[in-house]
């Protein structure tokens, strides 16, 4: 595994029954018509300091992360969360922006009953030791 991956490139976890991955890929969808160069592939787009880059799904052949690659949690068709692997492409416009996270906004519905999965996530990628330390901190300063 890559010293720069935060997760095992190989982890999957299972979506709950509830999930909806036709619902929640027909709003992906809506991604591929804004940046028809995806060309149908997974997509998403990240905020980096006050500029925007979109990044589109290649082949996992399981080598080494490119520098201008890396690893998103994604909801699949087989009703689980995995990394897909991804690499960054053009930067966004400030308009191509506001349109692609308005759509990731109508995502964040379809993507509710996955949250328990995700904080699943966070917490693996954060780890104990760095969770008790927030508590502890959280816990002194409301005392």
């Amino acid at each position: 595994m890559s010293e720069y991956a935060l997760a095992d490139p190989q982890s999957v976890y299972r979506l709950p029954a509830n999930f909806d991955f036709q619902n929640y890929i027909e709003t992906e969808r809506e991604l591929w018509a804004l940046f028809p160069e995806t060309d149908g592939k997974r997509v998403n787009f990240f905020q980096i300091g006050i500029t925007a880059r979109l990044f589109v799904e290649v082949p996992d052949d399981g080598s080494d992360l490119l520098e201008n690659e890396t690893y998103v949690f994604m909801p699949c068709a087989d009703n689980t969360m995995r990394p897909i692997r991804m690499e960054a492409g053009r930067r966004l416009t400030l308009t191509e922006y506001r349109m692609a996270h308005l759509t990731a906004i109508r995502m964040l519905g379809k993507l509710n009953p996955a949250s328990t999965v995700m904080q699943k996530i966070g917490r693996a990628i954060l780890g104990q030791e760095l969770l008790d330390e927030v508590r502890t901190r959280i816990q002194d300063t409301s005392e």
